[in-house]
């Protein structure tokens, strides 16, 4: 039997009682941080607060920055995207690839002091593949056996090389192990204990203020090579407070004056004044792809023709450096996936007409359309700053080869929900998505996005090739046949991926980020 679960976090949406008392950052690079014995405080500051620390459920990118450091998984993605062992010691696949062995490793605890063990797998990963859309795309029909404490048995039902990958490289819908407890009493609703196995410990959440993770002493790291997330953790940060602020000004000023340590997602306006200052490091954060969606089944824009022509016509760079303020912060990508995963996912499908600006072809096209001059509507959500540029580049644009575009601006709910619902509302829509790690994820290809018809052959038929693949490599070469799929059908046009900014003090050494989140278990004072 296990031990009682005696440190329990409780995550209410009150603030807590008995809160931590934190230690005031040096920050500003002015003196080594957590010297003379004091504790190694970070102090990050993060624009949205999430609902909660469900990692099973978030399909918000920047949960994953506060989940990653709590919560580990039976496989994760080294430095090359190739999936390795973390609570896992190792697995075996059949070799008819419809059962995989899981071998945990011994010795594993959970923050609160029990034991990690194959009944806390089996609830956390029937729950993972009940609730999530890899679980019930990817792992329809899959059993989860405990065989005893240290083995895991999966069972498929159709072998396919998405089970390796979903289960290691993911950024949302993470399949993070937890305590069975937590898991049965949560159900199907957002878990309310913040318990798990990582490197970080949840200590508090003082709503609408901030939010502390803490170093975990006992953690039992992998011995092998730090890796991306793969590997030996080593913390060094004795504890992690993000703040939660929405104005983009007052962080930046902060990070100068030694206030805060970093600045997830900072301003891109407010970028100039960091450029030059020698106390602050900058860098990439995370990706946002940037996308046009069309609604192909009513409306103007159900003529693929005029499809074709506006995709033809756009000046991506234009837009982008509208969206960012320069091009050091966009990458321009034909393909469906953003740029952390071209390493894993490229094709040459569509590159070469990629961003032509070709007025006169567009033009030529929309002659050969039934297009009559109507008016377009585009939505945008008035929460994106980044979209809401781009629409307005993007009406100008369309002028200059006679489409009629008018922008319609909302709220981010009001924006989603007549996206998803009411399309026949709406032809255009400036889409931003996060991080996806394969292309059936993305809305370039989800079948029930609005851009597609149901019941499609075509689509069926590569769905099927393709989640049948029985390894990477013979899935990725199907990845140049449905990238043809998109270019032909042009259910949305890719613009690119808009590059979210990091700022930190260089007070902080050793600050690294990768697929999209900062490793925080690698960062250490500068000497």
């Amino acid at each position: 039997m296990k031990p009682s679960r005696v440190l329990r976090n409780t995550l209410l949406a009150t603030t807590l009682v008995g809160a931590l008392t934190l230690t005031a950052c040096s920050g500003g690079g002015e003196s080594p941080k957590g010297g003379d014995g004091e504790p190694f405080v970070v102090t990050a500051t993060i624009n949205d607060q999430p609902a909660n620390l469900d990692a099973h459920l978030t399909q918000v990118q920047k949960v994953a920055e506060i989940t990653r450091p709590i919560f580990e998984t039976l496989l994760t993605i080294d430095e090359n995207y190739e999936i390795q062992p973390m609570l896992a010691e190792s697995y075996e696949r059949s070799d008819d690839g419809l059962t995989y062995t899981f071998n945990l490793r011994e010795g594993l605890t959970f923050h609160d002091g029990s034991d990690l063990d194959a009944t806390d797998v089996v609830a956390s990963m029937e729950r993972w593949t009940r609730l999530t859309a890899p679980g019930i795309n990817d792992f329809a029909g899959a059993t989860w056996k405990e065989i005893d404490p240290l083995t895991v048995e999966l069972k498929v039902e159709t072998p396919s090389f998405l089970h390796e990958l979903q289960l290691g490289g993911r950024l949302l819908n993470v399949p993070a192990i937890m305590p069975s407890e937590v898991i049965e009493a949560a159900g199907d609703d957002p878990i309310e204990e913040v318990i798990g196995s990582g490197p970080y410990k949840f200590e508090e959440w003082v709503p609408d203020q901030k939010l502390t993770l803490s170093k975990w002493d006992d953690y039992q790291s992998v011995e092998a090579p730090s890796s991306g997330l793969a590997g030996k953790k080593e913390a060094t940060v004795d504890e992690i407070v993000f703040e939660f602020l929405e104005d983009v000004t007052t962080p930046v000023a902060g990070l100068q004056t030694g206030q805060y340590d970093v600045v997830l997602g900072a301003a891109h306006d407010l970028l100039p004044q960091l450029e030059g200052d020698d106390k602050v490091d900058l860098g990439i954060y995370m990706y946002g792809l940037q996308n046009v969606a069309y609604n192909i089944h009513s409306g103007p824009a159900a003529d693929v023709k005029l499809r074709q022509a506006m995709n033809m016509a756009y000046d991506r760079d234009e837009m982008m450096t509208a969206a960012v303020g320069s091009d050091k912060y966009y990458t321009l990508i034909h393909d469906n996936m953003a740029a952390p995963w071209q390493a894993v996912w490229n094709t040459e499908v569509g590159k070469k007409d990629y961003n032509s600006v070709d007025i006169e072809g567009a033009k030529a096209l929309i002659a050969e359309s039934d297009y009559n001059g109507e008016p377009l509507t585009l939505i945008v959500s008035s929460h994106s700053h980044n979209a809401s540029a781009v629409a307005v580049v993007l009406q100008d644009q369309m002028a200059k080869i006679g489409v009629n575009v008018e922008i319609e601006s909302m709220e981010w709910a009001a924006f989603i929900d007549r996206y998803l619902n009411d399309y026949d509302s709406w032809d255009l829509g400036i889409i931003t998505q996060a991080v996806k790690n394969e292309p059936t994820q993305t809305i370039g290809w989800v079948s029930n996005n609005p851009g597609y018809q149901d019941g499609d052959a075509e689509l069926e038929r590569l769905e099927k090739a393709y989640r049948g693949a029985p390894t990477l490599a013979e899935a990725q070469d199907l990845y140049g046949e449905i990238q043809q799929y998109i270019e032909d059908l042009r259910p949305l046009s890719r613009l690119g991926d808009t590059h979210e900014m990091w700022a930190a003090s260089t007070s902080l050494d050793n600050f690294e980020v990768f697929d999209a989140s900062v490793l925080w278990w690698k960062i250490t004072p500068a000497q």
